[in-house]
C-alpha cells in the first residue's frame, strides 16, 4: 500500500514527493504529523518563520468507505519553546486529499507575493497569486477560487485576521457541494498561514472514495456493521440528526436524559427543521437549486451539519453560533439572538474565532473599566477588521489579554483549555485487554479518543464506540482490511498512547532548543566560574 507525501516550498514554489507506506513507516494520523513536523521543522523554528510547517493529513480511513470517518489534521510548531498546535477538523478536503493518494502535505516557506494559492490535482502542483481576494470576506475568497476553478474544490485557508496575524484568527474550509459552503473551526490558526501570506490550499478533485485499500469488500462489510451501531445510538442516530448539536449542549447541562425530553419540545424541535431549509448568509445568491448539506462530508452517517435550530424555531448559522450565544448571556448577562447571529456571520467572513471573540470583549472591557460592554460587541468587530489598535488588542485572545493588563486582577476571564476541567469529573471507562490495565480511565479515555482521530472518525461517535472493545475489534479488522496488517484493537490503544506520549516528548524537545536559543551571551562566563575543572 503506497501513497505519497507532498513537501511544499513557497519561497521557491517546488514540490518534493516522498513516498509514504505504512508498512515501512508504522505511523499514521497524528503520529505521522509529529513525524512530519519533526522530520521539517528545525525545534527552534518560531511560529512565523520560514522554517515553520503546516502540515495536513487526513485520517487514515478517509478517502475510504468508513462511516463518519471524514476528519483530518492540520496542524503547526506553536513557537519556540512550545509544542504542537494541531486542529481535527472536517469538510471535503479529508476525503479528497486521501483519493488522490496523498498521505500528507507539508508546507513550508514564505511566498513571496500575499494571497498565494496552491492547488493539487491528480496531475500535480500549480502556484498562482490571486491578488484580487487580498482583503476579501470568506464568501468572495471561496466564490472566486470557485469560478476559477469548478465548484466541487476543496478549499483551506484564510481571511482577513490570518492576514494581520492575530492570535484569534481561523481558519475556513469548504463543505461538499451544496450550502451551506463552508466553516472555521474555533481551533485553527490562520495566523501561519497569513504568515506564509497563503491565502488558500486548493484541492481539485471530484473523487471521495479512491484511496488505496488492500480488501475495500472486506472493509465495507464491517464498516456496515459499525454503521449499524452509530445510528442504533441514542445520540448518534437519534439526538444529533434530529436536533443538531445544540442537544447534545442541552442534554449535558441539565443533566437530563433524551427520554426527559418532552414531546412538545420535541415537536417544537423537528418542526424548527423548516427553519434550517432557508438559506443562511453565507449561500450564494443563485443557490435555490444546490443541495442541502445535512453533513459534513460524504460518508458521514450522523448527520447534523444543516439542523442547528433551537426549539423555539430560531435557526443558527453554524453550531459555534450557539456558543456565541452563550457566551453573551454568561460574559455580559444578555440574550440577544439577532447580535449573536451577526457575530457569528461577521467572525467566519473574517477568519475570527468567534466564541473566544466574546470572552475576548468581557475580559477587555473589564480591564478598561467599561461597564456595558454589550454595547461594543460589533463596534470591536469593526476594530478588528480595521486593523486598529483596539482590534488587535481584543483579537490577542485572553492570554493576551491577560498579560497586556496584568495588573488589574481578569485572570479569572481567561480561557479555559478541556484538559483543566479533567479533575472535576470522575470518568468511568473500562477495559478488558490485558495490557491496557495498569492505565487510569482518564488516559485510556483520551487514547481511545486518539484512535478514533488518527483513523478519521468524528468527535460524535465517540458516544456511540467509546469504552466498547468489540467496537475497537471492529475498528482492528478494518485496519487489518485496509492495510493487510494483522492489528487488534489493543494494538490500536497502545499506538495511540504512545501517539499522546511522543507529543509530550515533542513539547520537551521543543522547549529545551529554546532554552538553548535563549540563553543570554554573559552565561558562558558562569560556566567558567563554576566549573569544578576549573575550580579545582
Amino acid at each position: 500500500m503506497s501513497e505519497r507525501i507532498l513537501i511544499i516550498n513557497l519561497s521557491n514554489k517546488t514540490c518534493e514527493e516522498i513516498p509514504y507506506s505504512y508498512d515501512e513507516s508504522h505511523v499514521y494520523g497524528r503520529g505521522l504529523v509529529l513525524d512530519l513536523l519533526r522530520k521539517y521543522v528545525p525545534d527552534n523554528a518560531g511560529r512565523y518563520d520560514a522554517d515553520n510547517a503546516i502540515i495536513i493529513a487526513p485520517g487514515f480511513f478517509a478517502g475510504n468507505k468508513a462511516p463518519s470517518a471524514v476528519r483530518m489534521f492540520v496542524a503547526t510548531a506553536e513557537d519556540r519553546g512550545k509544542g504542537i498546535q494541531i486542529c481535527n477538523t472536517t469538510g471535503n478536503l479529508p476525503q479528497k486529499i486521501g483519493s488522490l493518494g496523498i498521505a500528507a502535505i507539508v508546507i513550508t516557506g514564505i511566498a513571496e507575493e500575499k494571497g498565494s494559492v496552491i492547488r493539487i490535482d491528480s496531475q500535480g502542483v500549480e502556484f498562482t497569486v490571486k491578488p484580487e481576494l487580498n482583503g476579501a470576506s470568506v464568501k468572495d475568497i471561496v466564490h472566486g477560487l470557485k469560478a476559477c476553478y469548478n465548484d466541487d474544490i476543496g478549499i483551506v485557508g484564510t481571511g482577513k485576521c490570518g492576514d494581520m496575524r492575530m492570535s484569534l484568527s481561523s481558519m475556513f474550509l469548504t463543505y461538499p457541494h451544496g450550502i451551506p459552503e463552508y466553516h472555521s473551526p474555533r481551533s485553527g490558526f490562520g495566523d501561519v498561514f497569513g504568515a506564509k501570506n497563503l491565502r488558500a490550499l486548493v484541492i481539485d478533485s471530484k473523487d471521495y472514495f479512491g484511496r488505496d485499500n488492500k480488501n475495500p469488500d472486506e472493509f465495507w462489510t464491517i464498516g456496515k456493521e459499525l454503521t449499524q451501531k452509530i445510528i442504533n445510538d441514542e445520540v448518534c442516530g437519534g439526538a444529533l440528526p434530529t436536533y443538531g448539536s445544540i442537544t447534545i449542549m442541552k442534554i449535558l447541562k441539565s443533566k437530563a436524559s433524551l427520554k426527559e425530553l418532552s414531546e412538545m419540545d420535541r415537536k417544537k424541535s423537528l418542526e424548527s427543521d423548516k427553519f434550517t431549509d432557508k438559506q443562511p448568509e453565507q449561500h450564494c445568491d443563485d443557490c435555490d437549486n444546490r443541495k442541502n448539506n445535512k453533513t459534513c462530508a460524504p460518508m458521514c452517517v450522523i448527520g447534523c451539519l444543516n439542523r442547528h435550530s433551537s426549539s423555539d424555531g430560531k435557526r443558527y448559522e453554524s453550531p459555534s453560533q450557539v456558543e456565541v450565544e452563550a457566551a453573551v448571556k454568561n460574559c455580559f448577562d444578555i440574550e440577544d439572538y439577532e447580535m449573536s447571529r451577526e457575530i457569528q456571520i461577521r467572525a467566519t467572513e473574517m477568519s475570527l474565532v468567534s466564541v473566544e471573540y466574546v470572552t475576548a470583549a468581557k475580559a477587555f472591557a473589564e480591564a478598561n473599566g467599561i461597564e456595558h460592554g454589550e454595547a461594543h460587541l460589533l463596534e470591536w468587530l469593526d476594530e478588528i477588521e480595521r486593523g486598529t489598535a483596539i482590534g488587535r488588542i481584543i483579537a490577542s485572545r485572553t492570554y493576551g489579554i491577560g498579560k497586556l493588563y496584568a495588573d488589574t486582577g481578569i485572570e479569572a476571564l481567561m480561557d479555559r483549555r478541556a484538559i483543566q476541567d479533567e479533575k472535576l469529573f470522575d470518568i468511568m471507562i473500562d477495559s478488558r485487554y490485558p495490557r491496557l490495565r495498569g492505565m487510569t480511565a482518564i488516559d485510556l479515555l483520551y487514547a481511545q479518543i486518539f484512535v478514533l482521530e488518527n483513523l478519521g472518525f468524528c468527535i460524535f461517535t465517540s458516544f456511540a464506540l467509546l469504552d466498547d472493545d468489540e467496537t475497537f475489534e471492529k475498528l482492528a479488522q478494518m485496519f487489518t482490511a485496509r492495510t493487510g496488517i494483522k492489528t487488534s484493537g489493543e494494538d490500536l490503544i497502545i499506538q495511540a498512547n504512545e501517539c499522546i506520549a511522543a507529543e509530550k516528548d515533542y513539547e520537551v524537545q521543543r522547549w529545551e532548543a529554546a532554552r538553548e536559543t535563549n540563553i543570554p551571551p554573559f552565561t558562558k562566563v558562569l560556566y567558567r566560574y563554576f566549573d569544578k575543572k576549573e575550580q579545582d
